[in-house]
């Protein structure tokens, strides 16, 4: 546990292009970025699943700031990877223009139970900005659990250029039940089966081995965002 309070703030700061691509595109792609970049050192080839809690304040600000698509916005999430996990991820998310910064933290599981319970003050247990920044955020302005989100994801990263790759289906949400721990919410679809989401992520410059290869697919730019689905719920009643 002291290991875990005495660890550094996370952060990783690219630029993010999002689209929507197909089964054929995403065979092709599945193929041609394993011989290009590295499958991610956490789910290997096969990939691995994600689940995570988001949050927002009581005036739903950041739900409004991405429906108004200001030019920052921000998320508020704790992920983990597997309901078993005994460490979750607390993560503060920004996006300016495009660009992305993305600062984390590593807590206990007991503390992310509190916090998705409304008690933010485990946080300050932790010598990182970002934690106390989270607390802050929660305590002053009302965040609480809004939605359960989880999908399944293909990734392939390469060290220059901080670059990454995620191809992302599956996608899935429910915002009747914030458990994070929970085996089997009751989840409803964000998208069909056969669709994709990609995100190319890097520093920079993109491997023109890279470009070359999203050259041969048809790219859709994505309009299904994961926060912004799983809060559907909000936007048919109130927005």
């Amino acid at each position: 546990m002291e290991a875990l309070q005495n660890q550094e703030t996370i952060t990783v700061s690219r630029r993010e292009f999002k689209y929507m691509v197909d089964l054929k595109d995403r065979l092709y792609l599945l193929d041609a970025l394993n011989k290009i970049l590295v499958p991610d050192a956490y789910g290997g080839y096969n990939g691995y699943r994600v689940r995570s809690v988001y949050f927002d304040a009581i005036d739903n600000q950041d739900y409004i700031g991405k429906m108004k698509k200001k030019e920052f916005v921000k998320r508020m999430r704790i992920r983990i990877y597997d309901t078993k996990d005994e460490t979750a991820k607390f993560e503060l998310k920004r996006k300016l223009n495009g660009h992305q910064v993305k600062d984390s933290v590593v807590i206990t599981k007991e503390d992310a139970i509190r916090i998705q319970e409304g008690d933010f003050s485990p946080l300050l247990k932790y010598n990182s900005p970002t934690a106390k920044l989270g607390y802050e955020l929660g305590h002053s302005m009302g965040y609480r659990p809004i939605s359960l989100v989880e999908y399944s994801r293909r990734a392939f990263t390469h060290p220059n250029f901080n670059t990454r790759i995620t191809l992302d289906n599956r996608l899935r949400y429910t915002h009747m039940n914030t458990d994070l721990y929970q085996e089997e919410p009751n989840y409803q679809y964000a998208m069909p089966l056969r669709k994709t989401i990609l995100e190319v992520k890097f520093e920079k410059f993109l491997f023109s081995q890279i470009q070359f290869a999203l050259s041969q697919c048809n790219l859709e730019k994505c309009k299904v965002s994961k926060f912004g689905s799983s809060r559907s719920l909000l936007e048919e009643f109130y927005y």
